[in-house]
């Protein structure tokens, strides 16, 4: 089996009870058949302490206040401290690991919903290189109907989108476009059942001068209309499921900061935010990549399963702008200099309440269905 692994992912370190948000609050764990058997065996006190913890019916651990009933005062894992790491269910041994199984391939990431992954993967100016390696396995999964074809054009495809999101001749923003506008194109030949034009599409956009040519394509895009369409990508966040108790209140604030006012003093409020962002050498440029490759290589491929390629990296570039505009809330209602902090904590918090939840991520794909490239050309040319 290949195994793909980003070039940081070995450098994560778990910071334990100095993390500013504990993974072991705010959402319910769930815990593997496998672990709750281990638990109804273990012994003594130790053992009538775990089961007493258990939400047996729900296969969760239960919480108090919101949060787990073994995280102790000092945010560590009394499990943990008692028991030793072999405690640990399946969930809390893997986070913030992310696995996507494939036929003969598996894909390994971080979680930007860990803040330790997420200032791994947002304080790094570097390209993001994926390492793959082969490695044995005694038997492989049967992958019923798995479609091979389709899942090596959406590998093939997906080397461009790194290619064209990480060119930093050009302007990230749009980066982003032509990387939908690929995405777009290869979708028409998905859903025509042309994948045999695939690599055709590719040379197209790789040719020399073709970022060039797209760039001035764009430009009918810019300016007008930016509120509303902003708006309107904003208020998607109000049909997902509410994952930590807060996250209604931080979007109605987020909501009137940013939109309750007209169409000049929005375009001001964001003009600001990116010359306070400048001024305090915060690289939105560098950020918005990191994170377009973040999401790209986490989703892209799983389109094997749905067909749904462009809805994939459409749900990227969305976490991408609303990562911005609620960040740019965040500072204005602060009071304080913008910092590179700032910006971590609201991608961790975005991706803590979308990225957890399969209901959320599919809501939220389901919803950019009729948003247009146009509409993110407006919102990400700046």
């Amino acid at each position: 089996m290949e195994v793909t692994i980003p070039h940081y992912y070995r450098r994560f370190r778990c910071i334990a009870s100095e993390c500013p948000d504990t993974c072991c609050a705010g959402w319910e764990i769930s815990i593997d058949d496998r672990t709750l058997k281990k638990y109804r065996k273990l012994k003594g006190t130790f053992g009538r302490r775990v089961r007493a913890g258990v939400d047996w019916r729900k296969k969760i651990f239960r919480q108090n206040n919101g949060r787990c009933a073994f995280l102790n005062r000092e945010n560590l894992c009394e499990l943990c401290l008692e028991g030793g790491s072999e405690s640990f269910c399946r969930t809390c041994r893997l986070y913030p690991r992310h696995v996507e199984e494939y036929e003969d391939c598996r894909e390994i990431s971080l979680s930007l919903s860990c803040m330790a992954a997420a200032e791994l993967i947002l304080n790094s100016r570097e390209k993001v290189r994926f390492l793959r390696r082969e490695i044995p396995t005694k038997h492989s999964e049967d992958y019923e109907a798995f479609d091979y074809f389709l899942f090596s054009a959406l590998l093939d495809v997906r080397e461009v989108l790194f290619e064209i999101l990480q060119n930093r001749t050009f302007p990230a923003g749009e980066r982003i476009c032509m990387a939908l506008s690929l995405a777009h194109d290869f979708q028409v030949r998905i859903t025509g059942g042309r994948l045999g034009e695939t690599q055709e599409l590719l040379e197209r956009y790789q040719k020399p001068g073709a970022a060039v040519r797209f760039r001035k394509k764009m430009e009918q895009y810019r300016g007008g209309g930016e509120r509303k369409t902003a708006r309107g990508i904003f208020r998607l966040l109000d049909y997902m499921e509410v994952l930590q108790n807060d996250w209604p209140q931080e979007l109605w604030n987020a909501r009137n900061t940013l939109y309750g006012q007209d169409e000049a003093g929005y375009r001001r409020l964001m003009d600001q935010w990116r010359q306070e962002c400048e001024e305090n050498q915060i690289d939105l440029e560098i950020l918005r990549e990191q994170l377009m490759v973040y999401y790209t290589y986490t989703y892209f491929a799983g389109s094997v399963y749905d067909g749904q390629a462009y809805g994939k990296l459409k749900l990227a570039a969305a976490l991408v702008f609303l990562t911005e505009e609620l960040t740019a809330a965040c500072w204005k209602t602060g009071g304080k200099p913008m910092t590179l902090e700032t910006y971590i904590w609201t991608a961790h918090r975005l991706s803590k309440e979308i990225e957890h939840s399969d209901r959320n991520l599919i809501q939220m794909e389901k919803l950019l269905g009729p948003v247009a490239l146009a509409e993110f050309a407006m919102v990400l040319q700046h």
